[in-house]
Parts: C-alpha cells; structure tokens; sequence
C-alpha cells in the first residue's frame, strides 16, 4: 500500500503542470463528462516492474484535442506515431519529402520527456506509389536505403526501437510463409535481411524489431503463422541478421474465442530462447457482434486484455507495452470495414472515461511486482 500511495504522489508532482497548460488550450473540442479518478498512471505503474508503457498518438490529437495530449503525457512514457512515420507519408512523391506531422509528433515526445517508437519502414501498405513503381523497374536497393538514411538519424534521439520490417508473414502464398509483397518481388526473400543491415547503418545503437500480427488465437491460420514467424526469426538469428527483437501487435478479436495461452506461451518462449527481445506494439480488442449491456462488453474486453498480459509478463525480456490508441473516440477499429463503429477496445471511452480495460492493465503491470 504504502509503493501505491508512494507512485501516486509521483504522478501528482510529475504531471500536474503538463495537464494544467493543455486543459487550458483554447482549442479543447470534447465534453468530458468525468475526471480519471485517484490511481496509477500507467506509465509508472509499468515502470514499477521496468517496463514501458505508451501509446499510438496520431496528428489529429496533438493539433485538435488537449484532453488526447493531456492523458497522453499523464499516462504514456513512449508514443508512437499513429500514421505520419510511414514511407508514404514522408514522401509522397520522388521528388518531395513532407516530415510536418512526424517532426509535430517527434517535438511533442522531445518537449515532454517522452521516448517515440519508430513504426515503421517497410510495410507494403505503406510503400509511395512513385516507390513500388521503382522498386519494380530498377530493383534497386538504393531507394530504400535513401529512404531510411534519410528518417531513421532525423529522430535518432529519441527513438531507441524500430519496426524494421512490418507484416512480414502471409500463409498460403509461399511455403516459407512470407508476404508476396513489393520488396519480395524486387529482391526475393533477402529484402529482411538487407533491411536489417541497412538498418543497422543508419542507427547504430537503436533495437531493431520485425512486427508481426494474428499470432494469438487457436486456429490452423494462426498456428501456420507462429511457426513461420519462429523459422524466419531462425533463418536471420543463423545468418547473424542484426534483429533486436520480435514486435506482437496483439490485436486482441473477441470473435476469435479467448487467446490461446499455450500457443502465445511457447511462442515468447521460443522467441526468448532465441536471446531476441519483445515488445507488444499495438494492443486493442474488437469486439464481437453479439450486442449486451456496456458493463458486460467492457467486462469481456478487459477479461481479455487480461488473459493476454498475464500470459506476457512473465517473461522479462518484454520490454514495452503499447495500446493502439487511449480512447476509443481515436480507435482505427471503429473506422475499419466490418468493424463495429461503437467498438470499445481501448483504455478510455470516447468521453475520456476509464474502463475496465484501463484498469486491468494497470492490476497486470502492480500484480507483476510480487514475482519481479
């Protein structure tokens, strides 16, 4: 009791005057019905047990809502940038480079003492059309390398963790289970390793992951892709690949069931086994289609959030933590095709409210610090 009431005073002195300057801001669009009651920030509730805790920040946020920028710094030791890091944000054409929304977010982590996630390199969403055109008519290596020469020292400073590779996996294209995706078809498979070289040039001293979804659930897809993920991890780790790590974007889909405790069990533990660090980069739950009370869906919701960090935390060399968003007002699942658009899979609900989700991660991070 007396380590609560001890971070909780931690939390008061540190972050009064962050909140005070942006609950002033002139611009404040939302109607916040109530207050986050006395607790734990989260970021200090993780750091209890030497993790980080943080959250995807987007430019709609810093420009348009000083609640999203308050909790961000109340709660968030790291952010990462939502969508304003990607390749096809940074030049939208051959001959232009636009870094206005990233540098936003990078002076916003820089001013406030907070640490930024680089997310991400090379993602096949995310590729310039001009870039995919070259890439397929040259099959020259140059392009990405001028491209991370020229993001990856910008914010050497206080990005510390890559997302090198992102998506790499795809089950059914190829019997080594990787995506068929631009850099395959300009390469073949060693565009990873040469990422990873490349890479490890331009930011010597940052930790470099390859991020990877839909590796949670008990089912023929998801097996195929935990396996295939362990066996690219093998491949790199035997051709000395310089990776740091494996990011899971924990993706939580209550219409999948409940995680499958053995299955993320013996992956982490195979990853660990690999001496590879880990990182859960992008976690937020999407709910079923099954309707009930607002009490019962975010009981079920936190109940997963639950499972899954229970399962995690055990091991030591997951370093970070980082939902996909604070509030379900910003949530990509409410915009995405099929998705519910009143989806409630993330800490706070569109008011700024708490919900049990917010609270089930903070018991993980404090019900950690008896084992650690």
């Amino acid at each position: 009791m007396r380590r609560r009431r001890f971070l909780q005073g931690i939390a008061a002195a540190t972050f009064q005057p962050a909140l005070s300057a942006c609950m002033r801001s002139a611009r404040e669009e939302e109607q916040v019905e109530d207050e986050e009651p006395e607790g734990i920030a989260l970021q200090l509730a993780a750091g209890s047990i030497n993790r980080m805790y943080g959250s995807a920040f987007s430019e709609m946020m810093l420009n348009a809502s000083s609640r999203a920028r308050a909790m961000t710094l109340t709660q968030c030791a790291s952010i990462t940038p939502e969508w304003s890091l990607k390749w096809d944000r940074l030049a939208p054409s051959a001959n232009s480079t636009d870094f206005t929304a990233a540098d936003a977010i990078a002076n916003f982590a820089r001013t406030h003492g907070k640490r930024m996630r680089g997310h991400t390199l090379l993602w096949h969403q995310g590729v310039p059309t001009w870039a995919g055109e070259q890439l397929q008519n040259t099959r020259e290596w140059d392009v990405v390398r001028s491209y991370f020469n020229a993001v990856m020292p910008r914010y050497g400073d206080i990005v510390d963790e890559w997302d090198v590779v992102n998506e790499a996996i795809e089950i059914g294209h190829r019997p080594d289970g990787l995506r068929h995706n631009q850099f395959m078809e300009a390469f073949g498979p060693e565009y990873i390793d040469w990422a990873f070289w490349t890479a490890r040039d331009a930011a010597p001293q940052a930790r470099l992951y390859l991020n990877e979804y839909g590796l949670e659930y008990f089912s023929a897809e998801e097996g195929a892709r935990r396996l295939n993920l362990l066996r690219l991890l093998e491949r790199l780790k035997s051709r000395g690949v310089p990776i740091d790590g494996v990011g899971l974007q924990a993706h939580l889909d209550l219409r999948k069931g409940k995680v499958y405790r053995e299955g993320i069990y013996g992956l982490l533990r195979d990853i660990t086994n690999m001496e590879l660090g880990i990182s859960v980069t992008e976690l937020d739950v999407r709910e079923a289609d099954s309707g009930g009370s607002l009490e019962a869906r975010d009981r079920a919701v936190a109940d997963e959030v639950r499972r899954y960090m229970d399962i995690v935390l055990q091991f030591p060399n997951v370093g970070s933590v980082t939902t996909w968003g604070l509030s379900d007002r910003y949530s990509w699942l409410r915009y995405k095709d099929g998705g519910r658009r009143d989806n409630r899979g993330l800490p706070y609900d569109d008011k700024w409210r708490r919900k049990p989700m917010r609270s089930a991660l903070e018991a993980a991070f404090l019900g950690q610090q008896s084992t650690t």
